[in-house]
């Protein structure tokens, strides 16, 4: 799969994004950043990002994950890894990022896991 593609469904106040292809420099980095800056522009900051079908990711990609993660955060949203590829699981254990993130393996769990759902009525 040559290119990074995002399929973007929303669960309630949840916004998943399904990403495939590759997460690397000049190749999904860009579309990443923008959707996820899109989303926090409409006020969605609970995001589940499904990293399964993510071919390869470089420090590019990782650092355009780590850098919407801060400004998901510093929005009171929360943003979530759910199901990494090996090869994406391995980047993130080497850059010291996989106990940060802690990917959840199913998307109930990464739903549960979010702000919006652990403060029912307050959003």
């Amino acid at each position: 799969m040559p290119h990074m593609q995002i399929a973007e469904r929303r669960v309630g106040p949840v916004t998943i994004l399904t990403l495939s292809g590759h997460l690397v420099l000049g190749d999904g980095d860009l579309l990443l950043k923008e959707r996820i800056d899109r989303l926090l522009a409409e006020e969605r900051v609970d995001i589940v990002l499904n990293l399964h079908d993510v071919d390869s990711i470089d420090s590019c990609g990782v650092g355009v994950v780590v850098s919407r993660y801060v400004s998901v955060r510093k929005r009171g949203g929360d943003l979530k890894v759910l199901c990494p590829s090996d090869r994406c699981r391995r980047v993130l254990s080497l850059s010291g990022l996989l106990n940060i993130f802690q990917p959840c393996e199913s998307e109930e769990d990464a739903i549960r896991r979010l702000p919006a759902q652990c403060a029912v009525g307050v959003r």
